[in-house]
């Protein structure tokens, strides 16, 4: 189990961690050359709005696993810092759970979406005319890794199980 927890987390790492970033940074360049012939030429990059909003999805969906790797989503902690470890343990199970099955059901409700826009050929609405359903992608992608993370924390916290010093986190 501690091997599969590795890997995964070591490719969360790459995808959704490093790649994501350099997808920020081309985002920023994007905004950075609309910006530029925004107001130096008078003349704005017609498809920084749309690719800029597509990259910034894909940023927020793929970088779903890294961020929960990284212990990066909301917390509230206050209340489960005060019980004690057995029931933290148990809370933390039962907490992933919660969340893997929501995110499962997210990956099904992202499939049908592009499914959906494949059947109907939905389009922006820019003069790119850009097929949304290669765009819309990226939250399967994002949401089946956020899956695949999510397994990762129930076998840690699986694990938890057996150490009585540690696990919970």
């Amino acid at each position: 189990m501690h091997a599969l927890v590795r890997i995964i987390e070591k490719i969360t790492q790459v995808f959704s961690g490093v790649v994501q970033g350099w997808f920020i940074l081309l985002m920023m360049i994007l905004v950075l050359v609309d910006v530029t012939s925004r107001y130096v030429l008078n003349d704005p990059l017609s498809i920084a709005e749309e690719f800029g909003g597509y990259l910034l999805v894909t940023v927020t969906c793929m970088g779903l696993a890294y961020a929960w790797k990284e212990r990066g989503h909301v917390r509230v902690e206050f209340l489960i810092a005060a019980l004690p470890r057995p029931i933290r343990k148990w809370m933390r199970l039962f907490t992933l759970l919660l969340a893997f099955i929501f995110t499962g059901f997210m990956t099904v409700a992202a499939w049908e979406l592009v499914e959906t826009s494949f059947m109907f050929g939905t389009r922006s609405g820019s003069w790119l005319r850009t097929p949304v359903a290669y765009p819309q992608m990226v939250i399967i992608f994002g949401s089946a890794w956020m899956f695949l993370q999510l397994v990762a924390e129930i076998l840690k916290a699986l694990m938890a199980f057996g150490d009585p010093e540690g696990g919970v986190e």
